[in-house]
C-alpha cells in the first residue's frame, strides 16, 4: 500500500498543501492566499491563526481531492518563510501579529541598542566580532531580523514583551498548534542570530546573545534538527485537519533550507536560484564563510551536522512581477480575457518576449521592500529608471524580469567569490515556471540554467523527501537527490552578453549613485 506525506509551503503570501509519496511523486497540491498588512510605514504584519486556518483548508482540500485514505498518510512536515516573530502567552496565544521578515520598523532601535559607536560599515566593531565568532554570522542593518523585532517589542510594546512566554517563528507557532511542543529546526534558529553555531554536535541559544536581546533561553523554542520528529497530532489538530491523531509531524524547515533540498543541489558547491515571492542564490558547503557588506554567508541547513549553507537572500523578486501585473497594467481577469490564456503570466511571457534584449535601456530595480543581498539597505526601493515615451507595456514587463536577473547576477557573484565559480545553476520556485525567464537568467548570469520539475513544489518536494527519510522509506540523503531531475535546459545566448554585461554595469550604478538618496527618503520613523 502506497504511503504519503503531506508538505506545507507557508509562503509570504499563500500556503501550499502538497501531497507527496514516499518516493517524492508529487500526487497533487492545493493553495489558499492570506494577507500582509502594512499599518504604518515599515510595518509588515500577518495574523498568525489565518495561516494556521489555511494550512487546514489545504490539508483538508487537498485529501478531498486526491481521494486517498487519509489513514495512509504518515507524515505531515513544513517549509517555510523565517523571521517572522510571533509573541505567544503561556496558553500559546498570540499576543500581536507576527511581525513578518518584510517589516523594517527595528532598523533605528538597532541602531540605538546594538550597532551602537563605534561603527564600521554600519556596525558595532564589539558586537560585531561576537556574533561572528559565536553565530557565523550577525543581524543586518535593515532591522529585519528576529532579535531586532524582540529588541523592538522591549522598548516599544513593554506590555506585550512582558506577556510573551515565547517567541516563536511562524513555522514553530503551527507546529505548536497541531502538537503543543515548542521546537524550532536549526535552519531557522540560526537566522535568529542568538545561536551558538560553533557545535555541530550541540545548536544551543547562547546566553549572553539572549542577554543583547533583553531575554532568556527558555523564552525560545527547542532547537531540532530538520529532519526530527517535532510530535504528533493531537486530537484537537487532527480534527481540524481530518487527519489522524497520532500522525508524524517532522520538524521541517525554513524556504531557504527547503529550496536547496528541492534544487536537488545537495552536494558540496552546487548552486540554486530561487525566484519565489522573494529570492536568492544559495548551495551546501561545508567551510563556513562570509561577506557581510553584502549580507552573504552561511545559515544552517536541513542538515545541519554535515552542511552549511551559503546564502544569498534577495528580499523581493517574483514580487516584483506580481506588484506589476495587479498595479500596473491591468486586473488579472481583464488581462487573461484580452489574450484568451487561463495563466495571465503567460501573456506576461508573451509581452517580455516581444521586447528586445535590454528592453530599450529600460532598468528595473527590484528593491521594492528593501535589499539584504547583494546590498545590506533598508532604505534602498524599486525603480523604472530611463523610461521613456517609447516604452510600452512589453519593455516594462521585460524589465522586471531582467532587473531581478541583474540582482541575481550580482548575489551570484558575490557567492562565487566566496567558494568558487560554476557554470551551472539549478532554478526553482514560481518564477522557473516561466521559460523566457529562464533564458533571460541564463543570458543575463553567462551560466547554464537547469529548471527543475515542477519548480513551483521544488521546497514542499523536497521536504517531503526528507521527512521520508526520517520516517525509513529513504536511506540517506543522498537519494533524495536522485528523485529529483531537471525539464529543461537554457544555454546563454552569446549574442546577448554585450547588452547585458553593459547594462549590469549600469544597474551596480544606479544603487550606489542613489543610495544616500534613498536613505533620506525612505528613513523609517
Amino acid at each position: 500500500m502506497t504511503k504519503y506525506i503531506i508538505a506545507h509551503d507557508m509562503g509570504t503570501s499563500a500556503n501550499k498543501a502538497v501531497l507527496v509519496d514516499v518516493q517524492g511523486n508529487i500526487i497533487g497540491s492545493t493553495r489558499k492566499d492570506y494577507p500582509i498588512y502594512h499599518p504604518k510605514p515599515g510595518y509588515a504584519e500577518q495574523d498568525p491563526d489565518e495561516i494556521y486556518d489555511a494550512v487546514c483548508a489545504t490539508t483538508t482540500e487537498v485529501i478531498k481531492r486526491s481521494r486517498i485514505d487519509k489513514e495512509d498518510i504518515v507524515g505531515i512536515t513544513f517549509s517555510s518563510q523565517v523571521q517572522s516573530v510571533v509573541p505567544v502567552d503561556k496558553d500559546g496565544r498570540p499576543l500581536t501579529r507576527s511581525m513578518n521578515w518584510l517589516d523594517t520598523r527595528s532598523a533605528d532601535v538597532m541602531r540605538e541598542k546594538v550597532w551602537t559607536l563605534p561603527r564600521v560599515m554600519g556596525y558595532n566593531i564589539f558586537h560585531l566580532i561576537r556574533f561572528l565568532r559565536i553565530t557565523g554570522g550577525g543581524p543586518g542593518l535593515a532591522g529585519k531580523d528576529p532579535i531586532a523585532k524582540i529588541i523592538w517589542l522591549k522598548e516599544k510594546q513593554p506590555e506585550i514583551f512582558k506577556q510573551t512566554h515565547k517567541f516563536l517563528d511562524i513555522k514553530d507557532y503551527i507546529i505548536y498548534r497541531l502538537t503543543g511542543r515548542y521546537v524550532t529546526s536549526v535552519d531557522v534558529a540560526y537566522v535568529w542570530w542568538l545561536l551558538d553555531t560553533r557545535d555541530r554536535n550541540n545548536y544551543r541559544w547562547h546566553p549572553k546573545l539572549c542577554q543583547v536581546a533583553g531575554i532568556t533561553e527558555e523564552r525560545l523554542a527547542e532547537v531540532l534538527p530538520s529532519a526530527a520528529k517535532a510530535g504528533e497530532l493531537t486530537a484537537k489538530a487532527a480534527e481540524q485537519l481530518d487527519l489522524s491523531p497520532g500522525t508524524t509531524v517532522v520538524n521541517g524547515a525554513g524556504d531557504l533550507a527547503s529550496a536547496a533540498l528541492g534544487s536537488g543541489a545537495i552536494d558540496e558547491g552546487l548552486l540554486h536560484v530561487r525566484i519565489g515571492t522573494s529570492g536568492g542564490v544559495a548551495g551546501h558547503f561545508r567551510k563556513r564563510k562570509i561577506d557581510l557588506p553584502h549580507y552573504a554567508g552561511c545559515i544552517g541547513s536541513a542538515f545541519p551536522d554535515k552542511y552549511y549553507l551559503g546564502i544569498g537572500h534577495q528580499e523581493t523578486a517574483g514580487l516584483c512581477l506580481e506588484w506589476l501585473k495587479n498595479k500596473v497594467l491591468y486586473h488579472e481577469e481583464q488581462l487573461q480575457e484580452e489574450a484568451h490564456v487561463s495563466d495571465v503570466y503567460q501573456l506576461l511571457d508573451r509581452l517580455a518576449e516581444e521586447a528586445p534584449v535590454g528592453s530599450a535601456g529600460l532598468i528595473f530595480t527590484p528593491w521594492m521592500y528593501g535589499e539584504r543581498c547583494p546590498i545590506n539597505d533598508d532604505s534602498v526601493r524599486a525603480g523604472f529608471h530611463n523610461l521613456g515615451l517609447n516604452h510600452g507595456r512589453e519593455h516594462l514587463i521585460r524589465a522586471v524580469l531582467e532587473g531581478i536577473a541583474f540582482n541575481t547576477r550580482w548575489a551570484l557573484e558575490t557567492l562565487e567569490n566566496l567558494y568558487q565559480p560554476v557554470d551551472c545553476i539549478r532554478v526553482i520556485g514560481g518564477g522557473a515556471k516561466s521559460d523566457t525567464w529562464c533564458q533571460i537568467l541564463a543570458d543575463v548570469t553567462n551560466h547554464k540554467v537547469l529548471q527543475i520539475e515542477n519548480p513551483q513544489l521544488a521546497g514542499a518536494r523536497g521536504l517531503a523527501l526528507l521527512a521520508s527519510m526520517t520516517l525509513g522509506y529513504l536511506e540517506n540523503e543522498q537519494q533524495i537527490a536522485e528523485h529529483i531531475h531537471p525539464q529543461n535546459e537554457f544555454i546563454p545566448q552569446p549574442q546577448n552578453r554585450e547588452v547585458y554585461d553593459r547594462m549590469f554595469s549600469e544597474f551596480k550604478s544606479l544603487y550606489k549613485q542613489n543610495k544616500s538618496w534613498y536613505k533620506r527618503m525612505n528613513r523609517v520613523v
